[in-house]
């Protein structure tokens, strides 16, 4: 039996380090030591008590593991001992053994991704959001000279800006309001200033004489539009901005009822995109493509990872990103 700590989601906004034991690899299976996980929104949605209904606590998750193969069972032929690799999500939620917030997690060799023994840090090798953000560039099929507008730049946000200023856009357009996400894509935009799609940066919590009628006049002059908010007045934004006949990606989970004129989307001719992983032809091609990316330094995730912590110091981590306090843009607990 294996026997490994791990992150347990005890109550609302109440996390526990708790021991858990599950067999050793059977066939086809490996043991990978988890390094560091990623805490997505959906891992905050949890902890605030948002997923209650589906998943009653207590229970562990955890779906952005990054890690080494520590054992491999029967018949295992892709990966070694000792390969660095990244974890795939679970279909079952809460399932022992498989949540990536613990020491160990045994996983399928199928669904395992390997990645390359390189110097970038292994908080910065969260693989399973950048391929997020690849499928959402793929499903927009942006095409070469368009104006393109992305609503939101945290964490996801902010990878989105990476992949798109490498795009076929003439222009990039950012909007947001908080200023740790607006120094990010002004950063990003001196960066790629030698090259790739010049960047705008929208400053929504901008009172300065002007900024209201500029966005005015913005509304409808986008090709694509990405929205990457998850709050109802991003979405409302987004569908302004986007020209008649244009393309809206709808990349946020939004967990919550809105009320929305769905009517100007056929008045409006528009592609209305969901950029959900689920949404993708093949998502496991989104994780060999955002591979190269990451190691060749094309996406970098150095500027984007904020808050590091063990998992006896989670709670205070995680407190910083529901209230996006003290600089949060993205969070890794590691377990190494």
């Amino acid at each position: 039996m294996i026997t490994s700590k791990s992150l347990w989601y005890t109550g609302e906004r109440s996390l526990e380090v708790r021991d858990v034991s599950f067999p050793e690899p059977g066939p086809h299976e490996v043991l990978v030591k988890v390094d560091a996980c990623g805490v997505c929104t959906w891992d905050l949605f949890i902890y605030s008590g948002g997923f209650q209904k589906e998943r009653p606590f207590p229970f562990y998750f955890g779906h952005e593991g990054v890690g080494h193969v520590v054992q491999v069972g029967p018949g295992v032929t892709r990966v070694a001992e000792g390969d660095r690799v990244a974890l795939r999500e679970s279909p079952v939620i809460g399932a022992v053994g498989t949540g990536h917030m613990a020491e160990y997690a045994l996983q399928p060799e199928s669904v395992l991704v390997p990645l390359p023994e390189d110097r970038i840090p292994t908080e910065h090798w969260m693989i399973e959001p950048v391929a997020c953000c690849v499928n959402a560039v793929d499903l927009a099929r942006i095409p070469p000279g368009a104006r393109v507008a992305l609503v939101g730049s945290g964490f996801m946000g902010g990878i989105l800006l990476e992949l798109l200023a490498m795009s076929p856009a003439s222009t990039v357009a950012v909007f947001d309001l908080r200023k740790e996400s607006l120094e990010f894509a002004r950063a990003w935009s001196a960066r790629t200033a030698a090259g790739g799609a010049p960047i705008e940066i929208h400053d929504l919590s901008s009172t300065a004489p002007g900024a209201a009628q500029d966005r005015a006049a913005l509304q409808g002059t986008f090709d694509v539009v990405i929205e990457t908010a998850a709050v109802e007045p991003a979405l409302k934004l987004a569908n302004n901005l986007v020209r008649s006949g244009g393309t809206l990606v709808i990349f946020s989970w939004h967990h919550h009822p809105l009320t929305f004129d769905f009517g100007s989307w056929h008045v409006r001719g528009l592609t209305v995109l969901n950029a959900s992983p689920a949404a993708a032809p093949d998502f496991s091609r989104c994780f060999a493509q955002a591979v190269p990316l990451i190691a060749a330094g094309r996406v970098d995730l150095a500027p984007l990872v904020t808050h590091v912590a063990k998992p006896e110091d989670a709670e205070a981590l995680y407190e910083d990103g529901l209230s996006k306090e003290n600089g949060y843009i993205k969070g890794v607990i590691t377990w190494s």
